[in-house]
């Protein structure tokens, strides 16, 4: 018969005691870390957030150009909206051109014939 107290004390444990992994609560659910993929594609949208502006800042811009154009005085807000659109524009662009070299070089890799077929379509 199995008697707990014949062990020595270190080596059993209460209910609720003993070793105990982290429990923390999940504190990162409302972090700067959104997995919000309205455009579809979600690589996209990381590089837009991650190197031009987050969603608080472009919407910020674009509500003072926006209070600039309703006052009738477009000036600095309306011209770093610009910006901003063609940084996010120049990305966009970047991210086809790479998505279009990635699928060619593997298309090239596993179907040379259909490769050569494409390129023959696209530069006759």
């Amino acid at each position: 018969m199995f008697n707990p107290f014949a062990l020595p004390p270190f080596a059993w444990n209460m209910p609720l005691s003993g070793d105990v992994k982290d429990i923390s609560p999940v504190t990162s659910w409302f972090s700067p870390q959104y997995d919000i993929n309205i455009a579809g594609n979600a690589a996209l949208e990381k590089q837009v957030i991650t190197k031009v502006a987050s969603y608080g800042k472009q919407l910020g811009k674009l509500t003072n150009a926006v209070l600039e154009i309703a006052d009738g005085k477009p000036g600095d807000a309306v011209n770093a909206l610009r910006a901003m659109a063609d940084e996010i524009a120049a990305i966009k662009n970047k991210t086809l051109v790479d998505a279009i070299e990635a699928d060619l070089a593997k298309l090239k890799s596993q179907d040379k014939a259909a490769y050569e077929a494409l390129l023959k379509r696209l530069y006759d």
